[in-house]
């Protein structure tokens, strides 16, 4: 109790200080020292009780099973001792100390990105269906839909991945180097790195990055658990030299990434970082590492957003950067009504539209500026992890908690159907919840199919065996079988979900559609309050991530309440998925991912926490003819490494072009119609192998 106090004390007193306080470091570094303390005691003593048990027991399953949770205990005192062996979180120390055997690297080797050809200027018009909460990079509501156009996409960090090889790629670090241990990343800050308000950037600033987050006004329960848990020391040698530690050493090839996935903040912005930290930078983006900043006059609140390149950034006529981030502007228009935006793309009010969906690839885009020249369609295939769109299953809520009627589920859902008459056969069955990355994706992990038969003797297993004058099933107390499905109320997803609930009735199974405005429906997920909910969570390369959604801490807080905020939306607690997600957070090599991998996605399938929905393997595209896109053999049309081609920013704005084709408009000339297909990034060639319907009943 005593510790437990004197530990809240000093998350009080941290929060309390300012961010340049010199007594950061060392209260924080004293919180870390004492969660150090009590998880090395814990773990100790759960192996004390854990081999106790051991010795009393003779099934041979649940002796398997304690040997394999003791060496994982085992491994963490081991990592806890490592970490109190290195001393302070935030350190500051001498040159000297640096190890002399480092093999620095700088990437330069990795082929260039983006297109020669590419001309700097004009504005890129285009829009997002609804205003951000704020535009702070972090806190309360930070994680929203436009995060990724403010901050995440543009932003330079410590080091990249190559968005078309994969491999390590230098940001504002000029060289690196990986310890002897695998542990430990050396980053070198480029001498000439500045932020985009032309200060420089030194290494404390990557401390500055980590210190905002682990401040506790600052509301992320994901960064707290990432900076305490996967981070184990970070340290200045002076002003351009940083090195980052991990807890276990990660696979050498990524061991760059994994320690510098992330931008240095601009230190002397937050002077004034404090208790009112939300309130006080709310409406303000920061000096950062982009070629973009947001001028206070482009912030028009439910409106609009502006982004204004920075003519003198630094990282202009390098090597990667310097044929990328083109345009002059970015303007994104709030329109909540994509029928809206279509007509002002129509119009030529907006450069860019996604015509992904077969309405607007096959009827809306079959129009006279397509055939006149005027706007070009594109399909491109790209080798981004694809969107796991489908049901995903809040097992809190009954009777959701019962794996036979979440496998019932999954066969009365009838996505081939979906595939067919939304997606006109564009789309495949997506075979489980992460597909796209190459050998770390479970190849046996493969969806249930749709059948009526088989959903009904699931259904009948967990009591529900009678129908009501509707055809709704019931089981003994006159429970009717009903799940309530919450989704963003798009015209396009409000068609998914009525075949879904169509095809689901034949099964007895009622789905009552929730649909919502996007905020509104990821604000009740995100509350755990949901029982099914039809959406897609982004993942990036090079790994999928499996601890935050599975692992039971993300799940029910000390009080066995929900808990809120996190990606553990299936409310998913599972001794064996604890141990199997902690192993692959913590693996040090590929196979160690594979193995551990695999048997967590193989669980997720079978346990039917995830129903399986549908996948693209292209995207397709329209923009006016002065929107142009690489065409070189690096990049061909954009790197494959995107998920959308406008996210790898190797676009330009032709003002020529643009002025030639607004004056042939008004007399009338046409140009060639323009179709392109661009699959030099298609992997391998797939169809829609819908599911045969079982039996008479169902054909």
């Amino acid at each position: 109790m005593a510790f437990l106090l004197g530990n809240c004390k000093k998350k009080e007193e941290v929060a309390q200080l300012g961010l340049n306080s010199e007594d950061f470091y060392r209260q924080y570094n004293s919180v870390i020292k004492g969660w150090l303390d009590k998880e090395k005691l814990a773990a100790q003593a759960a192996i004390t009780e854990k081999q106790q048990i051991l010795e009393e027991t003779t099934d041979p399953e649940e002796k398997k099973h304690l040997v394999g949770s003791i060496n994982e205990l085992k491994r963490s005192v081991a990592k806890f001792e490592f970490r109190e062996s290195l001393g302070d979180y935030f350190a500051f120390k001498d040159p000297s100390e640096i190890p002399e055997n480092l093999v620095w690297e700088n990437g330069m080797e990795e082929p260039e990105i983006g297109d020669p050809a590419a001309k700097k200027g004009g504005s890129f018009r285009y829009f997002w269906s609804s205003f951000p909460p704020t535009v702070r990079q972090f806190g309360t509501s930070s994680n929203n839909g436009s995060r990724g156009d403010l901050y995440d996409l543009i932003e330079v960090w410590l080091v990249h991945l190559h968005p078309v090889t994969g491999k390590v790629m230098p940001g504002i670090a000029k060289e690196w180097a990986v310890s002897e241990d695998g542990r430990t990343t050396y980053f070198r800050i480029h001498p000439e790195a500045k932020f985009n308000d032309g200060h420089p950037i030194e290494a404390e600033d990557v401390l500055t990055w980590a210190r905002l987050r682990a401040a506790d006004q600052v509301n992320s329960i994901f960064f707290t658990q990432y900076l305490r848990e996967q981070i184990a020391q970070m340290v200045v040698y002076g002003p351009d030299l940083v090195s980052v530690t991990l807890p276990e050493a990660k696979p050498r090839e990524w061991m760059p990434y994994k320690c510098g996935d992330f931008a240095p903040a601009a230190s002397h912005f937050y002077d004034e970082f404090g208790p009112d930290f939300e309130d006080r930078y709310q409406w303000v983006m920061p000096p950062n590492t982009s070629a973009y900043q947001l001028k206070p006059e482009d912030l028009l609140k439910g409106k609009s957003i502006s982004l204004t390149r920075v003519d003198d950034w630094w990282l202009k006529d390098r090597k990667f950067y310097r044929y990328r981030y083109n345009a002059d502007k970015i303007n994104y228009r709030i329109i909540r009504n994509p029928l809206k935006a279509w007509e002002l793309f129509r119009a030529g009010e907006l450069d860019y539209f996604p015509i992904s969906l077969p309405q607007y690839y096959y009827e809306r885009s079959e129009m006279p500026q397509v055939f006149d020249g005027y706007v070009e369609r594109t399909t491109w295939y790209n080798q981004y992890p694809r969107l796991p769109w489908g049901l995903y299953v809040n097992t809190a809520e009954k009777p959701l908690d019962e794996p036979t009627i979440r496998r019932g589920l999954s066969h009365a859902c009838n996505w081939g159907r979906v595939i067919d008459d939304v997606f006109r056969g564009d789309a495949t069955r997506l075979p489980g919840f992460t597909t796209g990355f190459g050998e770390l994706s479970n190849p046996e992990v493969t969806p249930l199919p749709f059948s009526v038969t088989k959903a009904r003797e699931a259904f009948a297993e967990a009591g529900y065996t009678k129908e009501d004058k509707e055809g709704v099933l019931v089981n003994e107390k006159g429970e009717r079988l009903e799940l309530s499905v919450t989704y963003s109320s798009t015209p396009d997803r409000t068609k998914v979900m009525v075949i879904i609930k169509e095809e689901a009735k034949k099964a007895g199974l009622n789905l009552i559609l929730d649909g919502r405005d996007g905020i509104a429906a990821y604000t009740k997920s995100q509350a755990k309050e949901h029982q099914l909910t039809f959406t897609a969570w982004g993942f990036v390369p090079p790994e999928p991530h499996f601890y935050e959604y599975f692992h039971s801490r993300n799940a029910y807080d000390e009080q066995g309440n929900r808990k809120k905020s996190t990606n553990n939306i299936f409310s998913y607690v599972d001794e064996e998925m604890d141990v199997l997600t902690e192993n692959y957070r913590n693996a040090r090599t590929m196979d160690e991912l594979r193995t551990n991998g695999y048997k967590i996605q193989q669980i997720v399938s079978d346990e039917n926490l995830f129903i399986p929905g549908y996948m693209t393997e292209f995207l397709r595209v329209a923009n006016w003819r002065w929107l142009r896109w690489p065409d070189v053999p690096e990049t061909r049309f954009s790197p494959p490494l995107a998920y959308i081609p406008m996210e790898g920013y190797c676009y330009w704005i032709d003002e020529d072009m643009k002025k030639e084709t607004l004056e042939a408009m008004r007399k009338g000339k046409t140009f060639d119609e323009v179709e392109r297909v661009i699959d030099d990034y298609q992997t391998v060639p797939t169809t829609n192998e819908n599911e045969e319907l079982e039996g008479e009943e169902e054909l």
